[in-house]
């Protein structure tokens, strides 16, 4: 179960071990910190990252988008933090929303090296997962990974994820085009 909260723009989703909060400029050094820490462990599995990535500057653009897509209603993004120690530990975004026929959504998220494995990111995405299908009313959501991110495909699986396709080329990491395996989850009763 979850409790969202609704308090100015800010929003939060409580799990059993987890916390998942709107990201704010306050968390820039704890994040900054936390994807240098794990840049070797993430950088295989994401978008090159710029010089200035982990910036101050770079970090505070990044919230204008989050506020200006909460505003628009065309995503949301939340950092994982550890509902005991309050240390974030990882983010989930949801891109892509698509109502009227659709009604369906893109998922990406990582997490730090030190959380991964302890089941932190399953407990997100069924929490995030229940968000989309009750609060947003969606039906679908889609996710990628590449074929060899056998972590991560296992923790879309586990969390009730089905496989739908291959896209070849499908988008770039860590400067190459890479392919990507394409799952989906559907809301129940559908």
């Amino acid at each position: 179960m979850y409790n969202i909260f609704s308090l100015k723009k800010e929003y939060k989703i409580t799990g059993d071990k987890v916390i998942l909060k709107e990201p704010v400029k306050e968390n820039w050094k704890e994040w900054a910190e936390l994807r240098q820490s794990s840049r070797e462990f993430l950088q295989p599995w994401e978008p090159k990252w710029p010089n200035n990535f982990l910036s101050r500057n770079t970090f505070y653009n990044f919230i204008n988008m989050v506020e200006e897509s909460l505003r628009n209603k065309t995503g949301y993004n939340f950092f994982i933090f550890n509902k005991k120690s309050n240390v974030l530990m990882g983010g989930i975004s949801l891109t892509n929303l698509k109502l009227e026929g659709y009604k369906s959504i893109t998922l990406g998220y990582w997490m730090g090296e030190s959380f991964a494995g302890k089941g932190f990111m399953q407990e997100s995405l069924k929490l995030i997962c229940d968000f989309c299908f009750s609060k947003l009313e969606l039906y679908r959501i889609e996710a990628a990974c590449i074929p060899k991110n056998l972590i991560s495909k296992r923790v879309l699986l586990l969390t009730g994820f089905k496989i739908e396709g291959y896209a070849k080329k499908y988008l770039s990491i860590n400067g190459k085009l890479e392919d990507h395996i394409l799952l989906a989850k559907i809301k129940k009763g559908i």
